[in-house]
């Protein structure tokens, strides 16, 4: 495998275990490459800040989580991507009109896929039943993380 997108649902498995991670850990280690955008980054690291302020993870632990992040960026396991947002807003944009009426996507998950087609990302993989749908629907090959 090469070049895989994660969504953060997906991303943040990495470093929170929860439902899901080994096979989120799998397609990470099968991946000759991790694109890392602005997006994906800043949503990681909500969602270990809210994991904290949510009490699922003790604070030490969320902790740890960023500073894994973190190595993984130095190191270049995630390979940050410097992402060029004016043709993925208006992918996006295209996407919402052919098929958010159908499928119920949400703007996140319309991005996500809007960036993962420019970076060149060759899977996709994601918890997300209408980003897995959207993703059938324009021909971009997909994993599902699966519920449990």
């Amino acid at each position: 495998m090469s070049k895989v997108y994660f969504d953060t649902g997906a991303l943040v498995k990495l470093y929170i275990v929860e439902s899901g991670s080994p096979f989120v850990q799998r397609k990470a280690r099968a991946a000759s490459s991790i694109p890392l955008n602005q997006l994906q980054e800043t949503e990681l690291r909500n969602a270990i800040h809210a994991a904290i302020g949510r009490k699922t993870i003790p604070a030490g632990a969320g902790a740890l989580a960023l500073q894994h992040m973190e190595t993984d960026i130095r190191t270049g396991v995630l390979a940050v991507a410097a992402t060029d947002w004016g043709p993925v807003w208006t992918r996006a944009a295209h996407l919402a009109r052919l098929h958010t009426a159908k499928i119920l996507c949400r703007t996140l998950d319309i991005l996500h896929v809007a960036a993962a087609e420019s970076c060149g990302a060759e899977l996709l993989v994601t918890g997300d039943e209408r980003q897995v749908r959207l993703c059938k629907a324009v021909g971009m090959p997909v994993a599902q993380v699966p519920s449990h």
